[in-house]
């Protein structure tokens, strides 16, 4: 190729945008035998080399050479590019190998991990284990108990109750069609949530917390309702959640009145407004330590508002409140106000 085509070709692929390349590319790569599902693209990428394709129109086979080029030198600069795991390196090795070695190595792959699993259980405190199998379906506990050792299962079976007990070891009998992978999957999964025990989880706030968190943000009806169902399954973990709430209703018992006024320059005035005309109904004491904790001059403009805006509809004066409330956690959040803590005795007088 002579210099004056080299010149044509490198500009007619610089004209190109990355994604008419790709498109360019996986055309190739397609009409060569690779399947879409070989290239590991999701479905956004899929629509945007697909929007490029319908673009393009007929290419030039000096523009396909320069970019098939250019393709390759970036490669060559990348270097090669390994899974992380070996789950994505046995996928990637799917069609490349026979189907009888593949499913041999994910089989042996599968037994390593079942091993170390059942290892890991067998290790365990039997106490710690009797808490987990006693709230597991009997037939789940009856699988956990066949795979460990006697003396370990009979230290555990002690210390459920006896119906727990019964119907687990009942179950034992009905474990002869159980199939191996699955007394694998429970053996992986009990170690796992065994090994999670007291480390780092997904969440860093506590479950309790992350209920009071939403429940604060949903209107006062349905918190009620479900705090109330809790309170009569679970009433230590309702209290717990009740602590670690903020309501509308508990800005007189955790705010201090000088931090009204910080509060109320982060809320719209008509926000405020359906707010405190709702809590005139509902929570007359909230209006009062407001009304209270401003000065005069805008207590009596904030009345003049809700005389003149008239009845609220309580939906609405909710999520008033509700905005207020995110108001407060906001600021509490940036530490420019701090929350007065709830005394466990005062949550449970």
């Amino acid at each position: 190729m002579n210099q004056s085509a080299t010149l044509s070709q490198q500009n007619a692929v610089a004209g190109l945008t990355q994604r008419q390349k790709a498109a360019i590319i996986v055309k190739l790569l397609v009409g060569g035998g690779v399947s879409l599902d070989q290239l590991d693209l999701d479905a956004d990428a899929i629509w945007k080399i697909t929007n490029a394709m319908t673009g393009l129109g007929v290419v030039g086979k000096n523009i396909v050479d320069g970019v098939t080029a250019e393709f390759i030198l970036e490669m060559e600069r990348m270097g090669l590019v390994f899974e992380r795991d070996i789950d994505g390196s046995l996928k990637a090795m799917e069609g490349q190998i026979p189907a009888d070695t593949l499913n041999e190595i994910k089989a042996r792959q599968s037994g390593s991990a079942e091993a170390s699993a059942w290892g890991y259980i067998s290790k365990t405190d039997s106490e710690v284990l009797a808490l987990r199998i006693e709230k597991e379906n009997p037939r789940i506990g009856a699988v956990i108990l066949s795979k460990l050792s006697p003396t370990k299962a009979a230290e555990i079976v002690g210390q459920i109750a006896p119906s727990a007990a019964e119907a687990i070891l009942g179950g034992i009998s009905k474990t002869t069609s159980v199939k191996p992978e699955i007394v694998s999957r429970i053996g992986i999964a009990l170690a796992d949530s065994l090994q999670d025990k007291g480390g780092v989880g997904a969440f860093e706030d506590s479950a309790a917390e992350r209920i009071g968190a939403i429940l604060n943000m949903s209107p006062s009806q349905f918190r009620d309702d479900i705090l109330g169902s809790f309170e009569k399954k679970d009433p230590e973990s309702a209290s717990q959640i009740r602590r670690l709430m903020f309501t509308f209703e508990d800005i007189p018992s955790r705010i201090t009145g000088r931090d009204i006024s910080k509060i109320l320059r982060g809320v719209d005035d008509e926000i405020l407004v359906m707010a405190l005309s709702g809590a005139a109904q509902s929570a007359p004491e909230v209006k009062e330590f407001i009304m209270s904790n401003i000065s005069s001059r805008l207590a009596e403009q904030i009345e003049e508002s809700i005389e003149e805006r008239g009845a609220v509809k309580e939906k609405d004066a909710d999520a008033a409140m509700t905005k207020v409330v995110i108001a407060v956690k906001e600021l509490e959040k940036s530490g420019e106000i701090t929350l007065i803590e709830l005394e466990e005795e005062e949550e449970e007088s």
